[in-house]
């Protein structure tokens, strides 16, 4: 028997900067060796071993043996929503370097929220999703349902039926960097998967951040969701 949720304990184990570096670095749903984590939080390997046994002792993260390397991800989809729930209440980070900079701007433009797209990318696709009627409205933590799959966006990347699981289809998350839901669900992570896969988006190796190809910033200037390209550019 229960008093109540113990989220003292939780927030202990997020509050320390190297495991919630940690943390976002997974946001992007890959997975990660020590080394990565450990280089991403600016720590030894030993203290990242440290941290990463308390992350997967909290049911935070999972870790997984592929030969010889031990990969850690997000325990769940539950996890990476309460992550960028937080970061909705949470200060920014000052920048202290371009480097920083860069990083930050590129995150706002289109990041891996986990499963689905995150930034200025997804909350453009969002409104024209909904505006076409393909998605009913979107508000945060909430499903939402699906019209027609009858789309020049989805049509575009192949995208004629939802992919089997037991996401809802459609739901919105809320967007920390825009402030407005960006859709989620299974529809939300087809077409983060198709992007990637068709090369309109490709991955960056050191953050959860997302470069927009000239593939697809033609694709997505032609279906007028995006800018395109100039002739000068």
């Amino acid at each position: 028997m229960y008093a109540d949720y113990d989220l003292a304990t939780t927030g202990r184990v997020i509050s320390d900067p190297a495991r919630a570096a940690m943390l976002l670095r997974m946001m992007d749903g890959q997975a990660h060796t020590a080394s990565d984590l450990a280089r991403c939080a600016g720590v030894s390997a030993s203290a990242a071993s440290a941290h990463l046994r308390r992350l997967v002792d909290s049911r935070l993260v999972t870790v997984t043996v592929a030969g010889r390397r031990r990969l850690h991800t997000l325990s769940s989809a539950e996890v990476a929503s309460a992550i960028e729930a937080l970061a909705l209440v949470s200060p920014l980070l000052p920048v202290e370097s371009l480097r920083q900079a860069g990083t930050g701007s590129r995150l706002q433009i289109a990041r891996a929220c986990y499963s689905h797209l995150g930034g200025q990318l997804a909350v453009a696709i969002t409104t024209e999703l909904v505006g076409a009627g393909v998605v009913r409205a979107v508000a945060c933590g909430e499903q939402s349902a699906i019209g027609s799959l009858d789309h020049p966006l989805l049509r575009a990347l192949h995208i004629t039926a939802l992919p089997r699981g037991s996401a809802p289809a459609a739901r919105g998350c809320q967007d920390w960097t825009e402030r407005t839901p960006h859709l989620a669900g299974r529809l939300g992570s087809a077409l983060m998967v198709a992007m990637l896969e068709d090369g309109w988006l490709s991955r960056r190796p050191r953050d959860r951040a997302l470069t927009i190809t000239e593939r697809g910033t033609d694709q997505l200037g032609g279906i007028g969701i995006w800018p395109g390209r100039t002739a000068a550019s």
